[in-house]
């Protein structure tokens, strides 16, 4: 069995679950679970746990209020990548937030140089959310750039909009930031919008600032 950073996996001989946060000598792999506390354990004493990665409090049943689409307006935008965890308990989870009324079809690729290797594939539908990579907080600094693209479909007319195709990494220094409460995936989190619109104030726009602002020659 192949591995990745960040799949679910169960214990064997053990009732625990938790997320490969890190491969080591002798086909050791390190595994977090919800405490935040990492594992050794032989790579034969674990079996994938296959799902889509919900929080595990999470309750399938439940639709919430605040987030219900029938009489609301079309959301354009809300695309995110939402960081949750506590840096004292180790484990931190990543997830994509889809606030906004496209369903989405994601594919996220951890990218190595000038090669990449696929992590998560998945739909997402409207005001929904996914995990799709857990890392430890001690190796933050160590944690990965993320090629991210995502495709946005809805069954309504609206105007077409390109794919989204970005490179995405978490910086130590955005978790200085506070967090910010998110209904979706009810939790506090540092959020990442993805469908942000580029801002380009245009070749000719800077072209016309500075040569307003050279000094006239006498």
């Amino acid at each position: 069995m192949n591995y990745k950073i960040g799949d679910l996996v169960r214990f064997v001989d053990e009732p625990i679950e938790g997320h490969i946060t890190s491969f080591q000598a002798e086909d050791i792999i390190g595994v977090t679970d919800e405490t935040g506390f990492e594992i050794p354990v032989q790579r034969s004493k674990i079996t994938l746990v296959h799902g889509n990665m919900k929080r595990a409090d999470d309750d399938v049943d439940f639709v919430n209020p605040s987030v219900a689409t029938s009489n609301q307006p079309f959301a354009e935008l809300g695309i995110y990548l939402a960081l949750e965890g506590e840096q004292k308990d180790g484990l931190a989870k990543f997830f994509i937030v889809n606030h906004s009324s496209y369903d989405l079809l994601v594919s996220i690729a951890e990218v190595s140089g000038t090669k990449s290797t696929g992590v998560f594939a998945e739909k997402i539908m409207k005001k929904d959310f996914l995990q799709f990579y857990s890392a430890n907080f001690s190796n933050v600094g160590k944690w990965p750039t993320f090629q991210i693209q995502i495709l946005r479909h809805s069954n309504s007319q609206r105007t077409p909009l390109l794919p989204i195709n970005k490179e995405f990494r978490v910086k130590p220094l955005a978790l200085i930031n506070s967090k910010e409460e998110d209904e979706i995936i009810n939790a506090k989190v540092w959020r990442f919008e993805l469908d942000k619109p580029e801002e380009n104030i245009g070749l000719d726009k800077l072209k016309d600032h500075f040569i307003s602002h050279r000094p006239h020659k006498k």
